[in-house]
């Protein structure tokens, strides 16, 4: 199974600075010239004539001749995107055509060897390779590539190891379904049809609303200070030491949630796990700064990143379902009402319940039978996945 480990980058920045600035210069060569070749000759030149030509007019790099493939072949994969955009309708998409002062450097596993725990990323002939201390639940894996990602929200630098363990997830063919609705004060709720989990983590939250918080407040100082002082930079120095504790914490408990609720399929025993699908959830609408703020701020995405990998290590199936008025729709009678605060109640039928559980057992109730309301909760459970302050909950 192809996986990705992340790891801070402890090289002298110089070095890393020079790979990220020699990939954006060969990227940036490759476009020009195909462009070049576009305007004077309305030829389009296929992938490896880009690479050819780029090759012969351009012999000079501190990369290896591979890394220095990658940065090229970014340029056709960028086109290739656009290419499927269009034919898919989407006629505004523009083909990469601005200039790149920096791009992520790849090391291909030609170019990548390991002795005694380290990994040595080669560069050009009769330069030294960059010597990455590995993990030590890396040091025996195969190794696919590596990539040198500058993390913008932490202002760091990180290795980014693609590896093969070897395994390969057996799919289950047989097995019950789950349902997931994904929330803000309640990351993910999840049912089988008979029990439901309902996974707190208002930290979850509140993490994201102190760091938006710290950065509003850091940012109105900077405003008063001279660009380029000691003052200002220790403002931005304070702004990426609070992105990198706020990820690192967001991080940590979405992590910890995720895994709760593939330990909740896996006793299930399902084979497919069925997620809300929720990503335009901010698309063309205006509900207020507050409002704005908190969906901004909600990763959703991440969590159901997170719950994807670990399912497949399971043999589990991810799929998204319409969440449209699935928290609105009784799973009793089936009559619809918006609730308002955390409890559903019907006045149809008197039906009250968790608003969360509720919407998780309409996403599972649309996919088992194409319509709302045919799965009602027979108990509910609630889980702190983190440890509080107080101890472990």
């Amino acid at each position: 199974m192809i996986l990705t480990q992340v790891f801070r980058a402890m090289q002298p920045k110089s070095i890393l600075d020079e790979c990220n600035m020699e990939s954006g210069r060969i990227y940036t060569r490759t476009m020009v010239e195909h462009w070049r070749i576009w305007r004077k000759h309305e030829v389009w030149l296929s992938q490896f004539d880009d690479m050819h030509m780029n090759d012969f007019l351009f012999k000079e790099t501190t990369l290896h001749a591979h890394s220095r493939d990658a940065a090229q072949e970014g340029f056709a994969k960028a086109a290739k995107t656009t290419h499927a955009l269009r034919k898919a309708g989407i006629a505004d998409a523009q083909f990469p055509h601005k200039t790149k002062y920096w791009k992520t450097t790849v090391w291909k596993n030609t170019g990548i060897r390991v002795r005694d725990g380290i990994a040595f990323l080669a560069r050009a002939r009769g330069l030294a390779p960059i010597c990455v201390q590995l993990p030590f639940d890396l040091q025996h894996l195969k190794i696919v590539e590596a990539r040198l990602v500058y993390n913008r929200k932490i202002s760091r630098y990180e290795w980014h190891f693609v590896i093969d363990d070897g395994k390969e997830p057996i799919m289950r063919s047989e097995g019950a379904s789950v349902g997931v609705d994904k929330g803000e004060i309640h990351p993910a709720v999840i049912t089988d049809g008979n029990t439901a989990l309902v996974i707190s983590a208002r930290e979850l939250r509140s993490t994201g609303q102190g760091l938006a918080k710290a950065i509003s407040i850091l940012d109105a100082r900077k405003a008063k200070m001279k660009r380029g002082s000691k003052r200002y930079k220790r403002m931005s120095k304070a702004k990426a030491k609070a992105r990198r504790v706020a990820s690192a914490r967001q991080r940590d408990i979405l992590h910890k949630v995720s895994r709760a609720v593939v330990e909740y399929a896996v006793e299930a025993n399902a084979k497919e796990i069925i997620i809300g699908d929720v990503r335009d959830i901010a698309d063309g609408i205006n509900i207020g700064k507050h409002t704005n703020q908190k969906i901004s701020l909600w990763p959703h995405g991440k969590l159901r990143s997170y719950i994807a990998y670990k399912a497949l290590m399971q043999g589990m199936e991810i799929l998204l379902e319409d969440e449209h008025h699935t928290t609105q729709t009784c799973p009793n009678c089936g009559s619809r009402k918006k609730p308002s605060g955390r409890i559903y109640s019907c006045g149809e039928c008197g039906f009250v319940g968790h608003r969360d559980v509720v919407g998780a057992s309409n996403i599972l109730s649309r996919r088992l039978f194409g319509e709302l309301g045919r799965v009602q909760i027979a108990s509910e459970m609630y889980r702190h996945p983190y440890f509080l302050k107080q101890g472990h909950a």
